[in-house]
């Protein structure tokens, strides 16, 4: 069972909801989070615009109005969680998240204290 949207906390800082915001005025369909745990990008945040959500996936949190998904199995890492999802410069990145063509990449810290 993933947790439910009270348990996982998500924040954005200032930068990650401007790039956020730069995402829904330049795109045109509905913008969603997935963090997926893979190898190559570990918890990496993505951001992606018509997102097809996979089977089992469930909408646990939402960061700046995006809601934010997490795949079967990932529940135990992230209950009661308190996230911030945070953004940096990043020319290099390969990834398929939106921000990656402003040279631009989420990432995703613990909040100090938690």
């Amino acid at each position: 069972m993933l947790p439910t949207l009270e348990q996982v906390k998500v924040r954005v800082t200032q930068k990650a909801a401007e790039v956020i915001e730069r995402a829904r005025r330049e795109l045109s369909g509905p913008l969603s989070f997935s963090i997926d745990g893979g190898c190559c990008e570990g918890s990496a945040p993505h951001l992606f615009e018509h997102y097809f959500v996979p089977a089992g996936t469930s909408a646990v949190a939402e960061a700046a109005g995006v809601p934010l998904y997490l795949p079967p199995g990932m529940d135990e890492i992230y209950k009661d969680a308190d996230v911030v999802i945070d953004v940096g410069p990043d020319d290099n990145s390969d990834s398929m998240s939106l921000e990656t063509r402003w040279g631009l990449r989420f990432v995703l810290r613990e909040r100090a204290g938690s």
